[in-house]
């Protein structure tokens, strides 16, 4: 029986099995929470910059603004928020805090918008479409927070089955 030696060894690149050549699925490279992070951090944001970086173009889809300095402020916030959700998601770990926050910030954005511009008719009607997005997002939140827990109490698969 000849044997290999050690140059002849090095020679021959290990082919990875068949467990070690798949790439890994796309939801354990990005979890739930931080896709929904990424997807609702750029929707504020972008949401929270518009009346800061075009006031004018703002007024005219979301109707007059008796107090410029609010709609400033709360854009300002909304990018804020929306910034530390999108940077969580792109690093791939959302704080139980920034799922708290964006959760909570779906849901009380489209209690207000959904209560001000549908029942009250207080504001512009174009706030309902905001609403709805808002909804999505918190049922986003929901359904990542789901899928994490699902998986967390699933039993691990054997390494050499």
């Amino acid at each position: 029986m000849a044997e290999a030696t050690i140059e002849q060894a090095s020679e021959r690149p290990a082919t990875p099995g068949p467990r070690e050549a798949r790439p890994l699925p796309a939801r354990m490279r990005r979890p739930p929470a931080a896709r929904v992070a990424l997807m609702h951090g750029g929707y504020l944001l972008a949401a929270g910059l518009w009346p800061l970086v075009d006031l004018r173009s703002f007024k005219k889809v979301t109707g007059p603004k008796l107090e410029v300095w609010l709609t400033k402020g709360v854009g300002a916030c909304l990018a804020n928020i929306g910034a530390a959700l999108g940077a969580a998601g792109a690093r791939g770990k959302v704080a139980r805090e920034l799922r708290i926050l964006g959760m909570s910030t779906a849901v009380s954005f489209a209690a207000m918008d959904l209560w001000y511009a549908g029942a009250r008719r207080r504001i512009s009607r174009v706030y309902l479409l905001n609403g709805l997005a808002q909804l999505g997002f918190a049922a986003a939140w929901g359904v990542a927070e789901w899928l994490e827990t699902r998986d967390a109490r699933r039993v691990p698969e054997a390494a050499f089955a």
